[in-house]
């Protein structure tokens, strides 16, 4: 009998909640319902697609067994419906001020392991999940954070504080465990074993617990379209839509039949509903125990690589095989491997009657009312060898570019009597390498001619499709060979492989990453120069720190998201119609360029905005997706839906439109093309020896903030209040102003925090703010807007892509004779963020330039108007030269570092000289270089490589920040409000150190109140690295002014306490307030030149193109650090984006200008495992800067810039294996666009005629 319930009935922390069915769909997430309904606003929401780790929190539930399990679940995957039964823990639950903290949370908090503070609640409560379900070790917590991203800190803090958790750990932390008994009985209260369901408008959502239940459900639900849940996480990959949305939803997860196993001698029977992780530890256990199932380990191995743990934990295998089943395309491991050992598939239909395919045939089965029961998996004799592999385009968290799997029956002989390969990634319909596995019949495998035969075969066989954004066919063709001779190469008898092959047959392997971080400080000046944590640590961490969208819904509250011009650029708008929208339910309004009281334009003159830029397209389209109206609705849900229903007409445009620089320049747009700088030379040498020839093209980058762009408006009675997610409120008031044609002291203006911005948050948050204030203002009604993230990738500009064509001639030492070259700066649609002077400077970096011409030039192109991205213009200019370098030193066979010594501008930059002695020495640079050749003249298949980059970064200290301070008689506290924005960066805590220091008070007596623009009015943006320093300068104007007022007070009471002195004043009716500013004319502060030494060695796998860093050294010129703790983490951060900008963050767009590649997905941001194996910090204690506020330096950007290491370290890896593959071919190779697995891979020249034994 199927039971009724009116009720959700879950628990969080200790509490059981209960949630009405009619509240809810079963669309309604975990995370939403939390966030929105019950204002638990520490579990976070980016991506929505478990991509991210934002959302995470750890359930405890009833197993089959009747035992209580602990895991994490990605929040925004998970129904609302999927909690029943649950008991759910998040990050304010397990810890916060009023119960005491998690010791979780404090750690992460006294290891520096939180910067912008978003990531930091999926952090805690991943390992929070992990600790509770058992001990683990180092290794396997490392392993475990691949669906945690974050953008600040590089990881190696977050590592280093879990790890100190390990069992295997030196410093291990006691952390208890929860209660099981506990949570057992309180999971059982709601846990019913009879069939339950949710009788809901217009679906219905029932949970079975006997598949006798399921099949009678399934046999009676008529043509209502159904869909079974365990997991859901295949909403990650394949989003739903109003046509694939089921009528019925079938909860399975608790079926008994479908989670069970048998473990027989000879097969092992698994139920098919198992988790992805449960099926781990099931292959685990099986191979210790029988031989027969050895192979299991390495399946066990592959499953590791599949999506991340908290999608492993509730994803089950049944679930990865049905989205292969509806999606051929999909490249799915599991699919693969099964198929690999030839499994069986058990199905069930609505009588009961089981069918047995192969994972190949059930893919045209009808599953239509069946059930996936099982999964069959036979042993196998010693004779059989087993190989599957993955390749993805970064350590974890990844669909593979090709999967592989492998599994041969082999004689004494070597001759092969029986053979599997399959293939995933290949294209939709293929599966085996059918012809291959015949030729391999009872033929001699480990010959080298026989291997060319079957190489050839594979070469005939395998037809790559191509649909970006995947890899181009030429790429996977030739990886899918490669690994194939990799998996020869791991089982071929060691007698019969030659020593230099060896390396091909493993994959790169990665320990336990470390790093070291050596820093100054001098304790006479504490708390300056101290290194403590973060004052905002432990509210990130507990997830106390509140964010915009934190803020709770107001009475009649409203939200309103972009509607998108889905057409070339170029088309002209000729109709939008909008009322299927406005039709939709809970929608209230639509608004286009027409409603605009004010000037449609985000762009102020006065803010040296020169660039028109609309808040709506009216007319021609400028870029693919550019926004031409705003859809508002009582709920969020409401708004995205109705969004998409807006009817946009367009006639095609008349030309055809240009999305590079190159497409620029081959078309001859010159009205495009503005020359804005001329470098001209001094001399020209006359010993030139060698003329070379170049182009580099470096392309874009998102910044990837793990806040997405959003704003919160109120309308108040005297105007508008406004708490935008910008980095520059000035530019926000002046926005909002022209816009609405308002007067712009009818804006207030309130930033608490950023949950980071890397840049995209200086201009372009304008565009979310004014549409937010635009609705507002309209309909006098409260409105939040938060960007998806598709329409942050979508919209928002990128970093600005370079192309320079060069030619440069130098002696025989690789002196440079005379340098020419074209920087062309592509700048989308935009212009109001010009980076060509920051480029201009970088460029020159630290060598000699009296025999240098160069040109730079401004391109616009039919791209979203390009923005600044952490070190605009440094990081592309130091990136062309250093290219240019390590082209001469390959031309020349020198070492790189002698032709950049060479060319150094020695007398002009004695503290660079020093650095580059220092690194040189201290790490072992010409040994480890000696090293490198001896390993590569040893392995055809492994090579290594290096790269060390010197910089001189200039710093202008151009801004004006206007800085308040104010005491309280009451206890002499001490509250702060400046013009900066905190993001991550640590100005917060700067500001605290300094007052305290300035004061002479406990740094407890101080607290930082919101950025607020009648405090701080017409303050710059924050950016470019100074905000912390011109910030900290006004505020110790304003605190010279209020020492000046105390003095007299001080000097007749020498004795008293602070909390005296200021009573004192009080009462003598001294003002307690006072504000500092900080401008460019501010007297002892100028420009200054910031020094960095580089040294980065990898590893690269030749057959796949991966790599690893295996260490990378940085020495920093810091001055002398005001927070040295603060400047480690952004050196640390600021390292990683730079890596992940030249490895794997790949921007791919169609023909028509689309950005194809805009989920979490298939965009690729560096996660925890790609970062450095062994990652040391230095700062530099010769270096004060008088030039700079108490003698520091600027730190969140220039190390970016160093990372042009990582690109050319891969090229001097490359270089040996191409000079081995095609001698007659240059060993360089020039960048274009970040050094992808692909890029590598084919870079290397290898191809199969090479492969031999």
């Amino acid at each position: 009998m199927m039971k009724l319930e009116s009720e959700i009935k879950f628990h969080l922390g200790e509490t059981q909640h209960a949630v009405n069915p009619s509240d809810v769909t079963p669309e309604t997430t975990l995370n939403s319902y939390l966030r929105d309904k019950l204002q638990l606003t520490a579990t976070k929401k980016m991506c929505l697609e478990g991509g991210c780790g934002t959302c995470i929190v750890a359930v405890e539930a009833l197993e089959a067994d009747g035992t209580t399990k602990v895991f994490a679940v990605n929040s925004c995957l998970v129904s609302i419906f999927s909690c029943h039964g649950w008991k759910i823990l998040t990050n304010e639950g397990i810890g916060n001020p009023l119960i005491g903290y998690h010791a979780i949370q404090k750690l992460l908090a006294d290891n520096n392991g939180s910067q912008c503070g978003f990531c930091s609640s999926g952090m805690v409560m991943s390992m929070y999940a992990l600790h509770e379900s058992g001990p683990k070790t180092q290794l396997e917590i490392e392993d475990s954070f691949g669906g945690n991203l974050c953008r600040c800190t590089g990881y190696r803090p977050i590592l280093t504080a879990f790890k100190k958790l390990a069992s295997d750990s030196d410093d291990i932390e006691d952390v208890g465990l929860c209660s099981k008994a506990k949570c057992e009985s309180k999971c059982r209260q709601t846990c019913k074993k009879a069939p339950v369901y949710f009788d809901l408008e217009p679906a219905k959502w029932m949970k079975v617990y006997k598949l006798v239940d399921l099949l009678e459900i399934l046999r009676t639900t008529g043509n209502r379209s159904y869909m079974l849940v365990a997991g859901n996480t295949a909403r990650g990959v394949y989003l739903l839509t109003p046509s694939t949305t089921p009528e019925l939803y079938i909860d399975v997860t608790a079926v008994k039949e479908l989670i069970t196993y048998t473990a027989l001698d000879n097969s092992l029977i698994l139920g098919a509903n198992m988790s992805l992780s449960d099926t781990m530890s099931l292959f685990r256990k099986i191979a210790r125990k029988n031989s027969k199932f050895l192979y299991l380990h390495k399946m066990a191995d592959h499953l590791d690589l599949v999506a991340h743990v908290p999608v492993r934990n509730i994803g089950t295998v049944a679930g990865n095989l049905m989205i292969k089943h509806h999606h051929n395309e999909f490249p799915s491991d599991v699919f693969l491997i099964l198929e690999t050992v030839a499994a069986t598939l058990v199905i069930v239909d609505v009588d009961e009657n089981e069918t047995r395919v192969s994972p190949q045939e059930f893919l045209k089965v009808d599953m239509d009312k069946k059930v996936l029961k099982q999964i069959i998996l036979p042993g196998y004799g010693p004779e059989y060898s087993y190989g599957s592999y993955k390749i993805m385009p970064r350590a974890q968290n990844a669909h593979a570019m090709v999967n592989a799997g492998f599994l041969l029956n082999i004689d004494n002989l070597g001759r092969i009597k029986s053979a599997r390969i399959v293939y995933g990634g290949i294209n939709p319909t293929f599966v085996h390498a059918s012809n291959t596995e015949a030729l391999l019949l009872k033929n001699p495998l480990f010959n080298d001619n026989v291997l060319q035969q079957i190489f050839q075969s594979l070469d005939q066989e395998l037809k790559p499709d191509w649909v970006l954004p995947d890899p181009s066919p030429s790429f996977r063709k030739q990886l899918a060979i490669n690994i194939f001779y990799k998996y020869v190469l791991s089982i071929a008898p060691p007698q019969k492989i030659s020593e230099r092959n060896k390396s091909g047959a493993t994959l790169l392997s990665r320990p336990v990453s470390s790093g070291t971080q050596q820093i100054y400080s001098k304790k006479e000046l504490y708390p300056l120069t101290q290194p403590i944590l973060k004052v905002e640590a432990l509210a990130q961490t507990s997830g106390q720190a509140e964010y915009i969208l934190d803020m709770p819904d107001l009475p009649h509250q409203l939200h309103c998201v972009f509607v998108k011009a889905q057409a070339i650029p170029g088309s002209t708008i000729t109709n939008i119609n909008p009322i299927k929208a406005l039709n939709y339910p809970d929608v209230v309004a639509f608004y286009s360029a027409k409603d605009i009281p004010g000037i449609n334009n985000i762009a102020t003159a006065k803010l040296s905005m020169p660039v028109e830029e609309k808040l709506f397209c009216d007319n021609v389209v400028q870029h693919y997706s550019q926004q031409v109206g705003v859809i508002v609705a009582n709920n969020l849900e409401a708004a995205e839906a109705a969004a998409k229903l807006v009817e946009i007409t367009t006639t095609p445009p008349t030309k055809k439109p240009l999305f590079t620089v190159q497409d620029v320049l081959a078309a001859n747009e010159t009205s495009r093309i503005t020359h804005q700088t001329s470098f001209k030379p001094k001399s020209k040498g006359t010993d030139i020896k060698t003329v070379i020839k170049g182009k580099t093209n470096i392309r874009g980058q998102y910044h990837f903030h793990m806040e997405n762009q959003n704003c919160m408006v109120i309308p108040r009675e005297d105007g508008l209040d406004i708490f935008a997610g910008t980095q520059w409120m000035n530019g926000i008031q002046g926005a909002v102003s022209q816009i609405l044609n308002i007067p712009s002291q009818k804006i207030s203006m309130f930033v608490r925090r950023l949950g980071g911005a890397y840049g995209a948050k200086l201009t372009r948050n304008m565009f979310a703010a004014s549409a937010c204030a635009l609705v507002a203002f309209k309909l006098n009604r409260p409105v939040k807007m938060w960007m998806n993230f598709y329409d942050n990738m979508d919209i928002i500009g990128k970093r600005y892509p370079l192309y320079n064509e060069y030619e440069v001639g130098v002696n025989a030492s690789g002196v440079i004779q005379y340098l020419t070259a074209n920087l062309y700066s592509d700048y989308g649609i935009g212009g109001n963020e010009p980076m060509y002077p920051l480029l201009v400077n970088q460029f020159q970096n630290c060598y000699v330039v009296e025999t240098w011409t160069f040109d730079t030039y401004t391109v616009v192109t039919d791209n979203a108007a390009q923005c600044y991205t952490r070190a605009p213009g440094t990081l592309e200019g130091l990136t062309a030269i250093e290219t240019i370098m390590d082209h001469i030193a390959n031309t020349l066979k020198l070492d790189p570092v002698d032709v950049r010594r060479a060319n150094l501008d020695g007398p002009g930059n004695p503290l660079l000289v020093d650095f580059l002695d220092d690194l040189i020495k201290s790490d072992d640079i010409v040994k480890r270089k000696a090293d490198i050749e001896q390993y590569n003249k040893a392995n055809k298949w492994k090579k290594k490589g290096m790269s060390v980059i010197p910089m001189k970064y200039v710093m202008e200290m151009a801004s004006n920040y206007t800085t308040v301070v104010s005491i309280y008689n009451i206890d002499g506290g001490v509250a702060v409000s400046h013009g900066g924005i905190e993001m991550g960066q640590g100005i917060n805590t700067k500001v605290v150190q300094v007052c305290a220091y300035k004061f002479g008070i406990s740094m407890e007596k101080i607290s930082v109140k919101p950025s607020y623009n009648v405090a701080s009015p017409n303050s710059n943006m924050s950016g470019g690295s100074l905000t912390s320093e011109a910030v900290v300068y006004s505020l110790l104007q304003a605190c010279d002014v209020l020492l000046e007022r105390i003095k007299p007070i001080r000097d007749q009471n020498p004795k008293a306490t602070w909390e005296e002195l200021i009573q004192l004043c009080y009462e003598k009716n001294i003002c307690l307030s006072a504000n500092g500013f900080y401008s460019q004319d501010a007297p002892g502060i100028g420009s200054y030149l910031i020094y960095g030494v580089m040294a980065l060695e990898v590893e690269v796998d030749i057959l796949t193109g991966k790599h690893e860093i295996l260490r990378l050294d940085i020495l920093e010129d810091v001055g002398q650090s005001m927070s040295p703790l603060i400047d480690i983490g952004q050196v640390e951060g600021a390292v990683l984006m730079g890596i992940g900008y030249h490895s794997t963050e790949e921007l791919i767009y169609s023909a028509e200008g689309q950005l194809l590649n805009d989920r979490t997905w298939n965009y690729k941001v560096p996660g925890a495992k790609d970062i450095p194996q062994d990652f040391r910090v230095r700062f530099s204690n010769k270096s004060l800067n008088p030039l700079g506020v108490l003698n520091s330096k600027a730190i969140a950007e220039p190390p970016t810039c160093l990372t042009i290491a990582l690109p050319l370290a891969l090229r001097a890896a490359v270089a040996s294996a191409r000079k081995e593959a095609a001698p007659e071919n240059a060993s360089w190779y020039p960048i274009d666009g970040p050094s992808t697995v692909e890029h590598t891979l084919l870079s290397s020249l290898n191809n199969y005629k090479q492969f031999t034994l």
